[in-house]
């Protein structure tokens, strides 16, 4: 599975992270600009762990980030907000998608840390050394090495 990155305006929208329920959730600005995106295929879903990246089966278009993921404030880190410009991330893989099916991202050693002066939430491999940062969404952005997804930064909007 390799990654690759393409100009163009991140999905305009807001990243929630809802306390009480443990999970991520992405409200579209618009129906519009979600639907846009959209193919007639349906959509799959990346995971890392328990956080689902969900992806058009027909571009293959990586979309926004959602789902179950508790303890994101376990560990704290310095603040560093991530230095990332616009754009599409795309997928190119053999694997079959299928709507509704979800399917892991490869890579072992996933740390979790978060800024609290920032607000940012960090999901990353550790032998990652310099990704190129695209913001893909409203508060997502993907971190691509090598063509190889290594890094998520999420800025969300806290609740609950």
């Amino acid at each position: 599975m390799k990654f690759s990155i393409q100009d163009g305006s991140p999905l305009e929208g807001v990243l929630t992270y809802d306390e009480s329920e443990y999970g991520f959730s992405f409200s579209a600005q618009s129906g519009d600009s979600l639907s846009e995106r959209l193919g007639s295929e349906g959509v799959a879903s990346l995971l890392i762990d328990t956080l689902q990246l969900e992806v058009d089966i027909e571009s293959r278009e990586v979309l926004f980030a959602w789902g179950y993921f508790p303890n994101v404030r376990g560990v704290v880190t310095e603040p560093d907000a991530p230095r990332y410009t616009p754009g599409r991330v795309f997928i190119s893989s053999d694997h079959p998608f299928e709507p509704g099916v979800s399917f892991e991202v490869p890579g072992e050693g996933w740390q979790v840390s978060y800024a609290p002066s920032s607000g940012w939430v960090t999901i990353r491999l550790e032998n990652s050394t310099d990704p190129e940062f695209i913001q893909i969404a409203g508060g997502t952005v993907l971190g691509i090495e090598d063509g190889n997804l290594v890094s998520i930064r999420l800025h969300p909007v806290f609740a609950g």
